[in-house]
C-alpha cells in the first residue's frame, strides 16, 4: 500500500504525520502473535478513498478466557490516531462502521487519542444518533507552543522568572562548561549513529528517575530505528542534540510535517541537569522552527510541568469505544470498563505523586 497510502493522506481532512504509511510500516512488521491486521479501505470506483488502520488483538484474561478489541494500527506507539477519509467522510465512516458490526470476531472497537480537532471525532459526534452506541471519554491533555515570527516575541512571551533562569543557566553552563551549541544528527555522525545517542540519554535520565526506559529493550530500539529511517527518506525528521564543547548532553527526536513539528522523544545526560540542559535544548530548537517558519510545536501527550513552563495552551484528545451488539460483549465491556476505572484513578495519583519530585523535572 506504500504507493498511494500518503497520497491519500494528503487529500484527507485528517492530514498528520501519525497517519502515514512510514509510521505504521515498522508496527506491521513487529506485530506480536496476539495482533492480526484489519486494514479497512473504501473504495469510489477502482480508487481508494479511505483507509482505516487498525488491528485485531486478543486480551487474555484468565486460562483460555479473553476477548477481542480492534484498535488503531499504531496504539501504544503514538500520540494521536484517526482515519485517512480524501472525500465523502461521512458516507465512508458509515461504512467502515457498518462493516465492522457485521463482523462477529470482536468485543470492543476502542479509538483512544483522537485529536479534538480530529475529523474522525467531528463526524463521530456529529452522527451519534446514526451511529451504533459508543462511549466518549477525555483522554490525554497535549499542550502546543503557538509560535512567533521573531525570538524576541517568544521570549516576551514567557513568565519573567523562567525567562530569567533560561538566560542565567545558558551563562553559567557557557561559563562552567563550555561552548554550547545546537547540532543536528547529521553533523555527529550517520542517523543510526545519532539514534543511539539518542537511546543512551534517554535511558540515562529514566534510570535517574528510577525507570527502566523504553529503550533497554531490543524491540522498542528496532521499531524506533526503522520509524526514524523512513521519516528521514521524507525529511521529516528532525533529531537535534544540545553539545558541549561538541559532546551531546541533551537530545530531542521531532517530526516535521505540514509547518509543525511535534515533539516525540528526549533524553539527557541527569549530570548536566543543574543547568537544565532540556530546556536549554527547546529554546535553542524554538529558535530553529521560528527560522523555518514553522508556525506550532506540539508538545502531545501528558501534562508535564515543563511543557507549561513554555505555554499554556493545550488540546484535550478524545477516546471513543464501541461495543458488540452481543451480549458477551456487553458483559466484557463492564469488566473492563470496571477495571479500567480503577487503573485510571491509580495511574492518576502516581503521575501527581511523581510531578511533584523535583528531580523529575525536564
Amino acid at each position: 500500500m506504500r504507493g498511494y497510502w500518503d497520497s491519500i493522506l494528503n487529500f484527507s481532512m485528517e492530514n498528520n504525520v501519525f497517519l502515514t504509511w512510514e509510521k505504521m510500516a515498522p508496527s506491521v512488521n513487529h506485530m506480536k502473535k496476539e495482533h492480526s491486521l484489519k486494514i479497512l479501505c473504501a473504495y469510489e470506483g477502482d480508487r481508494i478513498v479511505g483507509i482505516a488502520p487498525f488491528r485485531k488483538t486478543r486480551k487474555s484474561v484468565a486460562g483460555n478466557f479473553g476477548y477481542s478489541i480492534i484498535e488503531p494500527l499504531t496504539n501504544g506507539n503514538t500520540d494521536y490516531t484517526g482515519m485517512i477519509m480524501s472525500e465523502q467522510e461521512k458516507e465512508i465512516l458509515n461504512q467502515f462502521l457498518e462493516y465492522l458490526f457485521k463482523q462477529k470476531d470482536w468485543d470492543l472497537f476502542y479509538f483512544p487519542d483522537l485529536p479534538s480537532k480530529s475529523s474522525t471525532l467531528e463526524l463521530i459526534m456529529q452522527n451519534r444518533k446514526e451511529l451504533p452506541k459508543c462511549k466518549i471519554e477525555k483522554g490525554w491533555v497535549c499542550p502546543f507552543l503557538p509560535l512567533p515570527n521573531s525570538k524576541e516575541k517568544l521570549l516576551a512571551g514567557l513568565r519573567r522568572k523562567f525567562r530569567k533562569n533560561l538566560e542565567r543557566q545558558m551563562r553559567k553552563m557557557e561559563r562552567e562548561q563550555g561552548k554550547i551549541e545546537l547540532k543536528n544528527y547529521y553533523e555527529l555522525g550517520s542517523l543510526e549513529q545519532g539514534m543511539k545517542i539518542l537511546f543512551k540519554l534517554h535511558q540515562k535520565r529514566w534510570k535517574a528517575k528510577g525507570g527502566p526506559g523504553k529503550f533497554g529493550i531490543e524491540e522498542n530500539r528496532n521499531i524506533a530505528m526503522k520509524t526514524a529511517q523512513l521519516f528521514a527518506q521524507k525529511d521529516w525528521l528532525r533529531l537535534y542534540f544540545l553539545t558541549v564543547n561538541d559532546k551531546p548532553v541533551a537530545a530531542f527526536l521531532a517530526l516535521e510535517y505540514d509547518r509543525k513539528m511535534y515533539g516525540h522523544l528526549c533524553g539527557f545526560n541527569p549530570d548536566y541537569s543543574q543547568y537544565g540542559v532540556g530546556h536549554l535544548l527547546l529554546l535553542k530548537i524554538f529558535e530553529k522552527c521560528i527560522e523555518k517558519g514553522i508556525t506550532e510545536f506540539d508538545f502531545m501527550q501528558g501534562s508535564e510541568s515543563y511543557k507549561f513552563d513554555w505555554t499554556r495552551k493545550y488540546r484535550q484528545s478524545i477516546n471513543v469505544r464501541f461495543v458488540n451488539k452481543r451480549l458477551s460483549s456487553k458483559v466484557i465491556n463492564f469488566l473492563v470498563k470496571t477495571t479500567t476505572t480503577s487503573y485510571i484513578l491509580i495511574h492518576k495519583i502516581l503521575r501527581k505523586v511523581i510531578s511533584q519530585q523535583p528531580f523529575l523535572h525536564f
